[in-house]
């Protein structure tokens, strides 16, 4: 404690910005850390669409860019984050329609990126990487 007097009395500004620094960091940090937690449960990923949720949220839990959900939700770009009960009813559909469209958009998306990473035409996208059925993975 005597040495974060000395510095706060011979050091103001420096120190200052140091604390600063330090609560940020650790504010985004630990933001970070929780997200990663969350979203990491097989239970919050893919989930299915309730009224309360956000974009954000639906965007974190089935893994798609930013510009997916906004062109699949019909949002402004500097949209405010509504919930999927305002989306729908401004789009005009239903919750399930929505999910429909969020599902298709993630196949396409993976099937892009399974075709982007040198998937061959004789693999299923799940197959890629020995995923899937029993022993795909093993080789004699």
């Amino acid at each position: 404690m005597r040495f974060f007097r000395f510095l706060l009395t011979r050091h103001p500004l420096p120190t200052a910005v140091l604390v600063i620094g330090l609560a940020g960091f650790s504010w985004f940090g630990a933001r970070f850390v929780s997200e990663l937690l969350y979203f990491s449960d097989p239970a919050h990923q893919q989930q299915s669409l309730a009224p309360w949720m956000s974009p954000y949220y639906v965007a974190k839990s089935w893994d798609l860019p930013r510009e997916v959900i906004i062109r699949e939700m019909q949002l402004e770009p500097d949209h405010k984050q509504p919930t999927l009960a305002d989306v729908v009813e401004h789009m005009g559909i239903t919750l399930p329609e929505l999910e429909a469209r969020i599902r298709k958009a993630k196949a396409a998306l993976e099937t892009e990126r399974w075709r982007h990473h040198g998937g061959r035409e004789d693999m299923s996208p799940g197959l890629e990487h020995g995923r899937g059925e029993a022993g795909a993975g093993d080789h004699d």
